[in-house]
C-alpha cells in the first residue's frame, strides 16, 4: 500500500471522526432540550383553579406551593413528569404487562405473567374504591402529568428516543399500579415455595429443607408434618420451568430498619423517629424528596414518581416509616384438571370451570393472544410459565392465592388517609384500611405519642402454613378469611420508652395468630438497641446510628470459624489474613480489609456446605442465612459431608478450612496479592444501574454509579451484596433513602436519598443528592425563602 493511499485513509478517518464528533455534539445539544423548564410561567393549564409554584433549590429539590390541596397534587404530577417521566413510563408498562411493545419477544413471558396477575385491572378497582376526596387528588395529579405532556417542548428524555415511543396520556390506574407491584415484591413468598418443592424433588428431606430455612429464634411449636400430596402430581421438569421463569421484577425485595424513642429518652422531650427502607438499588432511585403545601395541607418526605400520595414522611402533625413484616401472605395451590375437559378443575364440590379472559400483546408488530385462567384460589400462574401440553401431561396447573391480588384492597386509600391524620389515633384508624403488603408501620406525633402496627391482611388457613404448594382440590388448605385488625402485632406508647423493628419476628396481639415460619435474624435490632441504650438520641445521633457497620453476626460466627484458621505466623497471605481476622472486632467499614476476607469466606462456606445437595438450586438459595450456618457449625453435621465424595466423610472443620482457602484464592485472583488493597469499599460498591443504559456496552458502564460503602447483610447500615463471579460483592440492596424525624420541630427532620431528583442522564440534578446520601448528611425539607428556580403553573 503506497504512502499516499495510507495518508488519504488516515485523513479520511480523522475527518470521519471529526464529523461524528460534530454530529454527536449537535445531538447532545438537541437532547439538552429534554431537560424541563424550571423558571418562568406555563400558561393554559385548565385543570388548575389558581396558579401553583414549583420551586427548586440548588440541588433541584422541589417545594410546591398552591392555593388548593388539589392544585398542589396537580403540581406534584407535573413535577414528577418533569423529573422522572421515563421511570414513570417503565413502571406503568411493567404493571400493565406492556413491556414487549417496546422490547419485543424477550419480555413476553414477563408480560404474560403480569397480565395473568392482572395488576392494572386491580389498580383500576382500587381507584373505583377511593373516597371522593382521594379521587380528587388522584385526578388532579393525573391532570398534572398530562398537563406536562401537553405543554412540554423539545425532545423527550433519551430513553424514549431509544425505545421509539411517545408517552400515552396518563390515567389513574397508571398511578395506583405501583402499589400492586410493590405489594408483590415485598411479599414474594411464592418464589420460595417453588424452590423448596424443587429441593424435595432433588432428594432433600423435609428435615433438611426445614434446616435450610430455619428461623433464627426457633419455631413457635405449631409446625405440623407438611402435606406433600400436591407435589406427587407435578413433574420435576415443570417445577424447574416454573422456578426458572419467575421474572426479576417480582422477586422479593424485603428489609428495612425503623426505631423511635419517646420524649423521656430524647433530649427534646418529644419523640425522635428514624427509618431507612431497604430495597434494590436502581437508577433513577425509587425515591423523590419534596415538600408540598397549601393552606391547611402539608406533605413532606419521600414520594414515588407516578404516585400521588406521600409514602414515607410527615404532614406537620404525624410522621411515619415502614419495615417489611416478612409475613406469609401468598400460597400456591396445585389444581387438578378434569381429564375429560381441561377447561375444568377439581374442587371439593366436584369439577368447576375456570374463569377465563383473553389478553392481547403487541410484539414486534404482531398481536399475540394468551388465555388467562383463574381458579377459586386465584390466577393460574403456570399458564404463563409453561405450555398447555405440559399441563395436560400431568393434569395439573398452579394457582396463586395472594393478599396482593384482592379486588377489595384499600391500601391506596390508607396511604391517602395517613396523610390526613392529625395524631397517632387517627393514623392507626387509617391503617385499618392498609391491606397489602403487610408492613410494620412505626409512627409518632407532635403531642409525644408513638407506636407500631403490623398493618395488612394475614390469611387464616384451614390447615397448614403455606410452606409448600398445597393441594387445591381438597379444600383442606383453603383460606377462610383474614385476621382481624385487632389481632395484628401492635403497640402504642410502649413502657420501655423505645420501639425497634428491623424485620425480626413480631407477635400478634393475638399470640396464636400465625404470621410466618421465619423472620430476619434479629442482629440489626439488637445492635440498634445497644446503641440506643447509651448513645446520642438527637437527630444527628440517630443519623450516625443509621450508618453503623458493626456486624453482630460476624461476632457470633467468627468463634466457630477462627479455630480452623492456619497459624498467624509468617508473611504469606494465609497467615496475614488469619492474623487480621483473629484481631477483628466485626466492624464492616469500607476502609477495612477484614470485612472482605470474612464476606468471601462466608460465601465460600455457603457454597461448600450446600452445593452438593442443591446443585443448580444453589443460585436460588444464594443468600447466606445466619440461622442455619450457626446451627450447622454448632450442632449439625447434616450438610458438612460432601455427598459427591462417598468414600470420604468430611467434618465441618474440614469444610471451614477449605472455604478459607477458596476465599483467599478468589480474592487474590480479583484484587491481587497485596492484602492492603483488599479493602471492603473497593469490592463493595453501591451499584445503581439503569434498566436501559446498563444493557448497552461501554455506555452502560459509564452511566452506572458505583459508590464505596461499608456494611453487610446483618449490619444496621445494610450492605447486601451479589454479583457475577468477577465482581461478587456488589452492594445491590440497602437504604436508598434514610430519614430521621424530630417531633419537636418537624422542620428539623433530615432526609437523605441516593442519586438525585432528576432521572435524565443529561441533568446535573441526576446526582445532586448522592454525595450527601453517602455521608447520610440529610436535607431539611423546609420552605424555601429564596429558591434557585421558580416555575409558575397557571390556568
Amino acid at each position: 500500500m503506497g504512502s499516499s493511499l495510507i495518508r488519504r485513509l488516515v485523513v479520511g478517518a480523522v475527518l470521519l471522526l471529526i464529523g461524528l464528533n460534530f454530529l454527536g455534539a449537535l445531538g447532545l445539544f438537541w437532547l439538552q432540550g429534554s431537560l424541563p423548564e424550571t423558571d418562568g410561567e406555563i400558561i393554559g393549564l385548565s385543570a388548575l383553579a389558581a396558579p401553583a409554584l414549583i420551586e427548586r433549590d440548588d440541588a433541584g429539590t422541589v417545594t410546591i406551593r398552591a392555593a388548593r390541596p388539589e392544585d398542589a397534587s396537580f403540581a406534584l404530577g407535573y413535577a414528577h413528569a418533569q423529573d422522572r417521566l421515563w421511570q414513570m413510563e417503565l413502571m406503568r408498562r411493567t404493571g400493565a404487562g406492556r413491556l414487549s411493545e417496546i422490547v419485543g419477544e424477550a419480555t413476553l413471558s414477563t408480560d404474560k405473567l403480569l397480565r395473568t396477575l392482572g395488576l392494572r385491572r386491580l389498580a383500576h378497582a382500587s381507584y373505583e374504591r377511593l373516597s371522593e376526596r382521594a379521587k380528587a387528588h388522584v385526578d388532579s395529579y393525573v391532570a398534572g402529568v398530562n398537563g406536562y405532556l401537553e405543554t412540554r417542548s423539545g425532545p423527550l428524555p433519551p430513553e424514549f428516543l431509544l425505545a421509539g415511543i411517545e408517552p400515552e396520556p396518563w390515567e389513574p390506574a397508571d398511578s395506583l399500579v405501583w402499589a400492586r407491584l410493590m405489594s408483590l415484591q415485598l411479599a414474594g413468598n411464592w418464589f420460595s415455595e417453588i424452590t423448596r418443592a424443587r429441593m424435595l424433588k432433588a432428594g432433600l428431606s423435609t428435615d433438611q429443607v426445614d434446616l435450610l430455612y430455619a428461623p433464627f429464634d426457633g419455631n413457635d411449636g405449631r409446625l405440623t408434618a407438611p402435606d406433600l400430596s400436591a407435589l406427587d402430581l407435578v413433574t420435576d421438569s415443570r417445577l424447574a420451568a416454573w422456578g426458572e421463569s419467575l421474572p426479576d421484577i417480582l422477586r422479593p425485595r424485603r428489609a428495612s430498619n425503623a426505631w423511635a424513642v419517646n420524649g423521656l429518652r430524647s433530649p427534646t422531650g418529644r419523640p425522635v423517629l428514624a427509618g431507612d427502607p431497604h430495597l434494590g438499588f436502581q437508577s433513577p432511585n425509587l425515591w423523590w424528596l419534596a415538600r408540598v403545601e397549601s393552606p391547611g395541607y402539608l406533605r413532606v418526605g419521600a414520594f414515588v414518581p407516578g404516585v400521588p400520595f406521600l409514602v414515607i414522611g410527615h404532614n406537620g402533625a404525624v410522621a411515619w416509616t415502614f419495615t417489611t413484616t416478612h409475613s406469609d401472605t401468598q400460597d400456591l395451590f396445585v389444581e387438578r384438571l378434569d381429564p375429560a375437559d381441561p377447561t375444568r378443575y377439581l374442587t371439593p364440590e366436584g369439577y368447576a370451570p375456570f374463569e377465563t379472559r383473553v389478553e392481547r400483546f403487541g410484539v414486534d408488530g404482531e398481536t399475540v393472544e394468551h388465555t388467562v385462567r383463574s381458579s377459586r384460589h386465584g390466577p393460574v400462574v403456570s399458564d404463563a410459565m409453561d405450555d398447555a401440553a405440559a399441563a395436560a401431561a400431568d393434569g395439573t396447573v398452579l394457582a396463586l392465592a395472594s393478599a396482593s391480588l384482592a379486588t377489595d384492597d384499600d391500601t391506596s386509600q390508607a396511604l391517602f388517609d395517613m396523610g390526613t391524620a392529625i395524631d397517632v389515633g387517627s393514623l392507626v384508624q387509617a391503617l385499618r384500611m392498609f391491606d397489602s403488603p403487610q408492613q410494620n408501620v412505626l409512627f409518632a406525633d407532635t403531642a409525644g405519642r408513638m407506636g407500631m402496627v403490623s398493618a395488612g391482611r394475614v390469611p387464616l388457613r384451614r390447615s397448614g402454613d403455606g410452606f409448600y404448594p398445597a393441594p387445591g382440590w381438597s379444600g383442606t388448605h383453603d383460606w377462610t378469611g383474614w385476621a382481624p385488625f385487632d389481632a395484628l402485632p401492635q403497640v402504642l406508647d410502649p413502657p420501655g420508652e423505645a420501639l425497634i423493628n428491623a424485620n425480626e419476628r413480631v407477635v400478634g396481639a393475638d399470640p396464636d395468630l400465625f404470621i410466618a415460619r421465619s423472620f430476619d435474624a434479629p442482629y440489626r435490632a439488637r445492635r440498634i438497641a445497644e446503641m440506643l441504650a447509651g448513645g446520642d438520641r438527637t437527630v444527628a445521633g440517630m443519623a450516625a446510628m443509621q450508618m453503623d457497620t458493626l456486624s453482630l453476626f460476624a461476632r457470633d460466627l467468627l468463634p466457630l470459624l477462627v479455630p480452623h484458621l492456619p497459624t498467624s505466623e509468617g508473611k504469606g497471605l494465609e497467615a496475614r489474613a488469619a492474623g487480621l481476622l483473629r484481631a477483628w472486632d466485626g466492624t464492616m467499614a469500607a476502609e477495612r480489609v477484614e470485612p472482605l476476607i470474612f464476606a468471601a469466606w462466608v460465601r465460600a462456606l455457603h457454597t461448600r456446605l450446600f452445593a452438593d445437595e442443591l446443585g443448580t438450586l444453589l443460585s436460588d438459595y444464594s443468600r447466606a442465612r445466619a440461622a442455619n450456618l450457626l446451627a450447622i457449625l454448632r450442632d449439625e453435621d447434616a450438610f458438612c459431608d460432601d455427598t459427591r465424595t462417598p468414600e470420604v466423610r468430611e467434618r465441618c472443620g474440614d469444610v471451614v478450612a477449605g472455604a478459607y482457602e477458596d476465599a483467599l484464592t478468589l480474592l487474590a485472583r480479583l484484587y491481587g496479592n497485596k492484602i492492603e488493597a483488599w479493602t471492603w469499599g473497593e469490592a463493595h460498591r453501591a451499584w445503581f444501574s439503569h434498566p436501559i443504559w446498563s444493557r448497552i456496552p461501554v455506555i452502560g458502564a459509564a452511566l452506572t454509579t458505583r459508590t464505596p460503602t461499608g456494611g453487610g447483610d446483618y449490619t444496621v447500615s445494610r450492605g447486601s451484596f451479589s454479583g457475577p463471579e468477577d465482581d461478587p460483592f456488589r452492594h445491590r440492596h440497602g437504604a436508598g433513602m434514610r430519614v430521621v424525624y424530630d417531633l419537636t420541630d418537624l422542620d428539623n427532620s433530615r432526609f437523605a436519598a441516593a442519586l438525585g431528583p432528576s432521572g435524565n442522564i443529561l441533568s446535573p440534578m441526576s446526582l445532586s443528592w448522592h454525595a450527601a446520601w453517602a455521608r447520610n448528611d440529610g436535607l431539611r425539607l423546609v420552605a424555601q425563602e429564596e429558591p434557585s428556580h421558580e416555575l409558575t403553573l397557571s390556568p
